[in-house]
């Protein structure tokens, strides 16, 4: 069994639901519920590297909404959500992002990584900062999202 064939029909699957954008993405209640396990897989395997320890973590719904501020996205959200709301935006969005092929997991849990690196996200820290640096590392990954997100956008209207 190939993945390469699975993820070909997910992306059919996303395009014969009319699920062409990020925004339409974002209002799809089951795209979230895809996007949790693969945001909490995303976040646990680039954490144990950086940790250099196992580890099963999950990102809660006020850290993944404070990303999307901190990405300046939050105008891609419909309005008068509160944080878990605007989380499962976020999973939605990253489960749309990696079924279009806009990155791996490789890919993701490389940039994780790489932020991990940039900000302190160990737990000697306070909770509330610790929770403000994970949400900044997730804000670079929902900011190459959108990015190759609008790239799709530009090629497809051409």
């Amino acid at each position: 069994m190939t993945g390469v064939t699975e993820l070909k029909s997910l992306k059919t699957l996303l395009e014969s639901e009319g699920i062409d954008s990020i925004q339409a993405a974002m209002r799809r209640k089951d795209l979230a519920k895809l996007g949790d396990p693969l945001t909490n897989l995303l976040f646990s395997l680039a954490y144990s590297l950086h940790s250099q320890n196992f580890g099963a973590e999950k990102v809660s719904g006020k850290i993944l909404a404070a990303a999307l501020r901190f990405a300046e996205l939050r105008h891609l959200a419909p309005s008068r959500l509160d944080a878990h709301g605007l989380g499962d935006c976020v999973e939605a969005m990253i489960a749309y992002g990696w079924l279009s092929g806009f990155f791996s997991i490789s890919d993701a849990v490389n940039v994780l990584q790489e932020q991990f690196l940039l900000y302190d996200t160990g737990t000697q820290q306070s909770r509330k900062k610790r929770s403000e640096n994970i949400a900044r590392s997730f804000s670079v990954l929902l900011q190459r999202i959108f990015e190759q997100g609008q790239m799709q956008d530009t090629t497809e209207s051409q």
